[in-house]
């Protein structure tokens, strides 16, 4: 088992990530070999490595410089003296975050004896075909008892965490729908994405269970032909379209396949398309499936306007750039659900907060009003 080190809930912060750590604290890399860093003070390397060690990092980073400089020597010389760079567009970000097996053993303990006999079904809103077993089912994870409190914290966490460090963007995240999936033999999921209350919002999967036949399967896809079952139950992830002739036409391919993992968690933007396969062995395939939303701040929304929209008479109105901008609705529901949600929690039962709550309805109605009057 992996030993990580977290960063306390108090002191985390945007970036914050998991440290994997040998028995006696020290950083460790995936193998579990000591980690080396560099000593900025010293121009030593420090992390466990033999004076051997370090003489044979030096050695092969020399190398590699020197071998970057003749690469780039021989294009320049392939091109005629001209300098030649490739800059790749990115389409989007995914986040893959792992947690300790303590806390996934926790989590299905909780599924086990508080969310399997509440039974409280959550598939009326969901595409999902988990029909095949007395067993298969989709049920609702309440956020609002002491664990979903806890993993909502968390997941709040993690969705501020992907936004800045996949796009750069300050916004506060609401991790206000959860549920559980629960797969057997012939179960799956169809061609979908999720629904949020904001423009912006995040989705997500936390892997907490995966059957043998599906844990044997190679990570890197083989071929489909020949009914080959390597991607049975696995995620497919879809961001365009991917025929043959997209293909030779130069266009990058816009689709994967993960194979889950437990303890591991994908966060991706909700308009993600996506789909989970069947698979056909002994087993349960169980996941907990989570939605965000997503409310930039009030500095990042002014980092997206020009000067003369920041002000009106020295004054910063953020809330009339959104509303012109035909987004009031969802900002004005996404801090009603905010403070409503805060109340009572931050700074006990803040009347500010509700007071809140009362500021953003108002303008609501004054935008629902807007909308009725132009019909």
């Amino acid at each position: 088992m992996k030993i990580f080190e977290f960063d306390s809930l108090d002191e985390m912060r945007d970036g914050a990530v998991a440290r994997q750590v040998d028995g006696d604290g020290n950083p460790v890399n995936e193998d579990g070999t000591p980690v080396v860093t560099a000593n900025v003070l010293t121009g030593g390397f420090t992390g466990g490595a033999t004076e051997e060690e370090t003489e044979r990092n030096a050695r092969l980073a020399r190398e590699n410089a020197e071998m970057l400089a003749e690469e780039e020597a021989k294009m320049e010389e392939v091109n005629h003296g001209l300098k030649f760079a490739i800059r790749p567009i990115k389409a989007f970000s995914i986040g893959r975050i792992e947690f300790p097996m303590e806390i996934i053993d926790e989590i299905n303990d909780h599924i086990d004896n508080k969310i399997i006999p509440a039974g409280e079904s959550y598939a009326d809103g969901l595409v999902g075909q988990l029909k095949n077993d007395k067993k298969s089912a989709q049920l609702n994870f309440p956020l609002d008892d002491e664990v979903g409190q806890q993993l909502k914290t968390v997941f709040e966490q993690v969705g501020k965490s992907y936004l800045k460090q996949g796009y750069d963007r300050d916004a506060n995240t609401d991790c206000f729908q959860c549920w559980s999936n629960h797969a057997y033999a012939g179960d799956y999921n169809p061609y979908h994405d999720h629904g949020v209350q904001t423009m912006a919002g995040l989705s997500g999967f936390l892997w907490l269970k995966v059957p043998e036949c599906i844990e044997k399967l190679d990570e890197n896809a083989a071929p489909l032909n020949n009914a080959s079952g390597a991607v049975d139950g696995f995620t497919q992830l879809i961001w365009g379209t991917n025929t043959r002739k997209d293909v030779m036409a130069l266009r990058e391919t816009e689709e994967t396949y993960m194979k889950p993992e437990v303890g591991v968690m994908l966060v991706f933007p909700n308009w993600l398309k996506h789909a989970v396969m069947p698979f056909f062995g002994e087993g349960e395939r169980r996941s907990l499936a989570m939605n965000w939303n997503v409310t930039d701040t009030e500095q990042q929304l002014k980092s997206m306007m020009s000067e003369r929209e920041h002000y009106s008479k020295n004054k910063y109105q953020a809330t009339e750039f959104i509303i012109d901008g035909g987004h009031g609705e969802g900002f004005c529901i996404g801090n009603i659900m905010k403070y409503a949600q805060r109340y009572g929690k931050k700074g006990g039962k803040n009347r500010s907060d509700l007071l809140k709550v009362i500021h953003y309805g108002i303008i609501a109605l004054h935008i629902n009003n807007m909308e009725i009057d132009d019909e």
